[in-house]
């Protein structure tokens, strides 16, 4: 589990923490998906759909009995009649009437019937490009239509024919397009967009195996997070940069060192911790002087060991000692007479040689990872390596690349730092 409170977008859900990183290309998507229905609904023919009603009635008498059982007949019939008006033996009446160089099938497709339940009024909707045509084979299949039925309607005694067919509307070219709806292609594209893009963006989150949040730290190890920093960043004391390290500090002072209890000298040895880094190339010597100074503002008596040169700006002397670091990768036998915390910065990754050996002498492992940069199985590895040789991992600090390969460890006083003008003053160095 975690020791330090999380950053803020480090308390969002994963996938809310991509969308959030990727706003833009969301936004692209969506605004592109829209632009491309905006298209192809301009591209598209228009359609236009005109309709005519039908009333259908049946007569079996002139009694409220007769009439009863003729409307509920008419209602029982309507499907039928629906269905008629599609066939070819109302739709070749209409080809022929209108001249149309389209088959009965071809037709069909183009013509719908439909009845409103529990009525005998039947619509007939006709659809084409022009809307003249619409409407003139929507009334001409009105016309057919009556006519089939009075052909293969039931007749009385009389031979009268039973069933009714009257025109209640007639259709009227329409004025407007019912296809495209350009309005609905903008807004489900627009939709498409976003959704593609969302679906990209899970992708990513379940391919990409680099560290982004301290659940992938404890998944390579099952190490706590002890901080979260900005490597190489500059110092200013009232930042949150600054506080990051504070943090940090105060962790370490909570954190248990197993000492030897043979001497009460072995006992008062200073607390021993290396700083190393996943990645080969990462500054630890910068991590670790900007920690020194925030470990020094705590009250400790701090020695660095480190290959770099620190430099810090304020306005009065920091009690720091830097002591090179020796050939042998060994932990310099005097600092722990001298201090109550050493901070060796290791060169070079975690699982090179000079840094496992500093790690078996330490009481505890920094292991440094660039968060969004190293993956979890590298983490992993270098975990594993150091466990192997004997070094207890003490924790992992998620790092962030403020200031790639910064040269030195830039310290601003308080009172100055709104006007950004660091005043440098080298730290005392003592040789080993």
């Amino acid at each position: 589990m975690s020791l330090v409170p999380p950053s803020r977008s480090a308390r969002l859900h994963p996938y809310l923490e991509l969308i959030r990183r990727y706003w833009a290309v969301v936004l692209a998507a969506t605004l592109l998906g829209a632009l491309v229905g905006y298209g192809l609904s301009q591209l598209a023919t228009p359609s236009y759909s005109a309709k005519s009603t039908l009333y259908f009635s049946i007569g079996f008498g002139s009694s409220g009995s007769d009439l009863n059982q003729g409307a509920s007949y008419a209602q029982s019939q309507m499907l039928s009649f629906a269905e008629l008006a599609r066939s070819e033996r109302v739709l070749n009446p209409v080809i022929v009437d209108l001249d149309l160089d389209l088959s009965a099938q071809q037709l069909a497709s183009q013509v719908e019937a439909t009845t409103p339940a529990s009525t005998v009024v039947l619509n007939i909707a006709a659809s084409s490009a022009d809307p003249e045509l619409a409407a003139s084979i929507a009334n001409s299949v009105a016309q057919s239509l009556t006519d089939a039925v009075a052909d293969v309607a039931p007749r009385d005694a009389d031979g009268r024919a039973t069933v009714t067919v009257r025109t209640v509307q007639s259709a009227d070219p329409p004025t407007s397009p019912v296809s495209p709806n350009s309005r609905v292609n903008v807004v489900a594209a627009a939709v498409i967009g976003l959704v593609l893009s969302l679906l990209v963006i899970a992708a990513i989150r379940l391919l990409d195996t680099r560290l982004r949040r301290s659940g992938g730290v404890e998944a390579a190890g099952g190490l706590p997070v002890l901080g979260r920093v900005h490597e190489g960043s500059v110092w200013a004391a009232e930042t949150a940069e600054a506080e990051d390290y504070r943090r940090l500090v105060a962790t370490l002072d909570a954190i248990e060192v197993e000492r030897p209890s043979r001497t009460t000298s072995a006992a008062k040895r200073a607390r021993v911790f290396v700083l190393a880094s996943v990645e080969r190339a990462a500054d630890t010597d910068a991590v670790a002087a900007t920690l020194a100074h925030a470990a020094r503002e705590a009250g400790h008596r701090v020695t660095l060991v480190t290959n770099g040169e620190a430099v810090a700006a304020d306005g009065e002397s920091i009690d720091v000692t830097v002591r090179a670091l020796p050939d042998d990768g060994k932990v310099p036998s005097t600092v722990a007479s001298t201090s109550d915390l050493v901070l060796i910065a290791a060169p070079g990754a975690a699982d090179g040689s000079r840094a496992l050996r500093l790690g078996q002498e330490a009481d505890g492992v920094l292991l440094l990872a660039d968060e969004g940069r190293v993956h979890v199985g590298e983490l992993r590895a270098a975990i594993e390596q150091l466990r192997t040789a004997g070094a207890r991992v003490a924790g992992t600090v998620l790092t962030t690349s403020a200031a790639q390969n910064r040269a030195a460890v830039v310290l601003r006083h308080p009172l100055r730092s709104r006007l950004r003008r660091p005043l440098p003053v080298v730290l005392e160095h003592h040789e080993a």
